[in-house]
Order: C-alpha cells, then sequence, then structure tokens
C-alpha cells in the first residue's frame, strides 16, 4: 500500500505532513508508515494500492470514476468554511477581473485555477498562459507576464507564507465559487478500509498533541465528503477551449 499527500508540495511543510500521517497511520493496521512524496501523482490516482491520495475536485468529478473518495481538510483560510474554499483572483492592478485580461492558469484540469477562473469571468478569458503550477501563475502575474490568475485558496496561503515579497505584489480582485476543498481518495480495493481510514483522520485532526502540525497546515478539521458532495462541480464546467 502507498499513501501521498502531494497537492501542496511546499519545502517548508513535509515534515507537518509526514507528522500527520504518522499519526494516521498508526490508528491503521497495516497502513504504510510513510508518505510517498516523490510520486507522480496523476499516475498514483489509478494505482490499485493506493490508500491514501489527495487530487483536485475536476480531475475527481470527469476522470477519476472509480476512486472512493474519503473526505476533505476543514481548512483554516480566508473564505474557507466546512471543509468548502472559495479561490483567490489575483491581479498586478487594483481592478477587476475580465475576460479581456491575460489570465495565469497552472492547468486546464483544475478546479481551483481554471474552472473556478471561468465562473467568475462569465466564460473562458480571451488569452491565457499556462504554467503548470498555482506558484508559477502567482509568479507570472506578480512579474507582469500575465494580468491575473485564479489561485487555490491554501497555495495562495502557503506562498503568502514561504515567498512573501513576491505574493505582496498582487492585489486580490476576487473569489472563486465555494467548492468542497481537495478530496482525500483511495482504491476501490481498498473500499472496505473507508470508515475506519475516515475515523482515523478524524481523531489525528483532533489531537491536542497535533495541534501545531494542523495549525502550521491549516487544517480545522476532518469532513467526511462522499463523491455526491462534488458532482455539482459539473455544474461550473467551462466553455470548450478554441
Amino acid at each position: 500500500m502507498i499513501a501521498s499527500l502531494g497537492m501542496y508540495p511546499f519545502a517548508h511543510l513535509r515534515d507537518s505532513y509526514d507528522r500527520l500521517w504518522e499519526a494516521v497511520s498508526a490508528r491503521l493496521d497495516g497502513a504504510p508508515a510513510l508518505l510517498s512524496h516523490e510520486l507522480d501523482l496523476q499516475s498514483a490516482w489509478h494505482l490499485p494500492e493506493l490508500l491514501l491520495g489527495q487530487t483536485c475536485g475536476w480531475p475527481l468529478v470527469t476522470e477519476l470514476p472509480d476512486v472512493v473518495v474519503i473526505g476533505a481538510f476543514d481548512l483554516n483560510a480566508p473564505f474557507a468554511v466546512g471543509g468548502r474554499y472559495r479561490s483567490v483572483i489575483v491581479s498586478n492592478k487594483p481592478v477587476s477581473a475580465n475576460r479581456s485580461q491575460l489570465a495565469a492558469v497552472n492547468g486546464l484540469d483544475s478546479l481551483s485555477g481554471w474552472v473556478s477562473l471561468c465562473s467568475v469571468l462569465g466564460g473562458a478569458p480571451d488569452a491565457l498562459l499556462e504554467t503548470g503550477a498555482h506558484a508559477e501563475s502567482v509568479r507570472a502575474v506578480a512579474e507582469g507576464r500575465a494580468e491575473i490568475a485564479s489561485i487555490d485558496a491554501m497555495s495562495f496561503e502557503f506562498l503568502a507564507e514561504s515567498q512573501p515579497a513576491l505574493v505582496g505584489r498582487l492585489h486580490i480582485v476576487g473569489h472563486g465559487p465555494l467548492v468542497p476543498s481537495l478530496p482525500l481518495v483511495m482504491a476501490p480495493a481498498h473500499a472496505d478500509r473507508l470508515p475506519e481510514v475516515r475515523a482515523a483522520f478524524a481523531a489525528a485532526v483532533a489531537d491536542p498533541a497535533l495541534a501545531d502540525v494542523c495549525a502550521r497546515l491549516r487544517i480545522r478539521g476532518f469532513v467526511p465528503f462522499d463523491r455526491s458532495d462534488y458532482l455539482p462541480l459539473l455544474e461550473l464546467a467551462p466553455p470548450p477551449r478554441h
């Protein structure tokens, strides 16, 4: 079995994610003791030995029909509540975002970076720069290579911690729709362990001994979402690119 929590690959958070998983795995018989940090995330989502993975909400509802949803973290960030959050729309100027501006997008499979942006703009931006990562979208806007971007709420907070000078050059000009936080998932082969994995996460994030870890990871709690909680995301489907 393997476990991965790789959607926020910030160096200053790695030890905290390791400690969180150590507390969770200690409550699960036979679980891997260590997180696999070097996995290719998109490949990992399809591995039958995946006991724990983390994905984006959009691939979950469009590309991953078989993975089992464990739940999501209730995140401590502005405009986040009950396991849901809004992405952060940033610009290099204090003006409202509009479709005529050049948008930096981490990827067209991103709920927070692409789907949420199109929802805010009322359609696809006229021009875009694909960057491959939220951090690179932030950099592109800060450096003037793009005008706007939609950034995952937690990525924005973690970047503000690790690169304050860069983030300080941005203006927050809006927020995306309220959507469920990144889903924790497992391979269908482990579906019978869903109740105990959920219980392990709920107990770990409520453990006072992990209060410092959860504070650093901006985790307030765990919400046992199901796939049905993510299916309404399909209503946000952006128009096709031409």
